[in-house]
């Protein structure tokens, strides 16, 4: 109780003084350098080897060029051949990498990092299980370590939050999950500011469920929106229409999220990072071209550059899924996942992405 009071009286009052080391230069974790640097962390961030010309550049400039403004003066720059010493003496490290990048970060860094270092991921992503069953990174990971006789003490972040408005300093809800109260309340402290509202649950497992899946479903109202903006559209497409989109996207989110048995909380903040990606992310931009028309292919070069979780999002629900609804006493029932398995179909198999209407409503009699 003595410890946890410390902690508490710590967080509440005066600065951070943590060393963080942040690998990878994704939007999120670029983002969270501002609110990290505000609240007095010494930081050192690690490139990729993708990253190579981007560290360069900040070296030279401070600036990473992806994002709209210059970084915070006095931070320190590391090519990732030099990664272990850039962890060194750091309190936590955060994993700023895509869910694509997440099999290279456990190869990579997890399998060698000290184990009395904390990780905190902004990896959504879902893994399809041989029995159909789906996992989230940091469960994997934690899976795959304890293979070798390794662990790691590995919490998560997500919420509804657009990176470049973190950068620009809007008020940003977010959630932090992890095993160990102590460890949440250290990270808070760290990010936490005026403007950047941070919660704590124990739920990684649901929260990581929550805003992985978004990333797929987000893509229904944005197509709802292109579809509006065809030669052949008799008018834009309405609020009512990406509503109903919306909710049978929020309906399916929640099945699934019950099924992990998430929390209320954290499907609250699902649905409420749904709605933010609709509104504002990439997911939106590639939704509305394949709404217009576009193929996968011809979204994704106009894109290009552009890394859209929502591709590696869908297929993993929709096989997930899929697998379940085969197995005998499951209870999983594709019918109840139309959208999803549209949004597999217009990805993985051309479908036009006019959308399934007649499929999106219930008798509930």
């Amino acid at each position: 109780l003595f410890h946890q009071l410390m902690l508490w009286l710590s967080f509440h009052y005066g600065r951070s003084d943590m060393d963080v080391t942040v690998i990878g230069l994704g939007a999120m974790s670029s983002a969270l350098v501002f609110p990290l640097s505000e609240n007095g962390c010494r930081l050192r961030i690690v490139g990729t080897p993708f990253d190579r010309e981007t560290i360069e550049t900040c070296r030279r400039t401070g600036s990473n060029p992806r994002i709209s403004r210059p970084f915070p003066q006095g931070i320190d720059y590391f090519q990732f051949d030099e990664w272990k010493e850039a962890v060194k003496g750091a309190d936590y490290l955060l994993a700023g990498v895509s869910s694509y990048g997440a099999e290279w970060f456990l190869e990579e860094v997890l399998f060698q990092l000290e184990e009395k270092i904390p990780v905190l991921s902004v990896v959504k992503g879902l893994k399809v299980n041989p029995d159909g069953s789906l996992s989230t990174w940091p469960q994997e990971w934690g899976k795959r370590l304890a293979r070798k006789g390794l662990s790691a003490e590995i919490c998560m972040l997500g919420g509804p939050g657009i990176a470049a408005d973190i950068i620009d300093g809007e008020h940003t809800v977010t959630t932090l999950a992890g095993a160990s109260s102590d460890t949440l309340l250290k990270m808070k402290k760290s990010l936490e500011t005026s403007r950047l509202h941070v919660s704590l649950t124990h739920d990684v497992t649901g929260l990581e469920f929550a805003v992985a899946i978004k990333n797929a479903y987000a893509l229904g109202p944005a197509i709802a929106i292109g579809l509006g903006q065809r030669k052949d559209a008799v008018r834009p497409t309405g609020v009512n229409t990406q509503a109903a989109v919306f909710f049978q996207a929020a309906r399916e989110m929640r099945r699934i999220l019950r099924a992990v048995k998430a929390e209320s909380d954290c499907i609250s903040m699902g649905l409420a990072d749904l709605f933010v990606t609709v509104e504002g992310g990439r997911t939106r931009a590639f939704g509305i071209l394949l709404g217009e028309g576009c193929t996968r292919a011809e979204a994704q070069e106009r894109l290009k550059g552009v890394t859209l979780e929502s591709i590696s999002a869908v297929k993993s629900i929709y096989e997930g899924v899929s697998i379940m609804a085969r197995k005998k006493g499951s209870g999983v029932r594709m019918e109840e996942f139309p959208l999803i398995e549209h949004l597999y179909r217009v990805l993985f198999e051309g479908r036009d992405a006019d959308l399934p209407w007649e499929k999106f409503s219930f008798e509930a009699l």
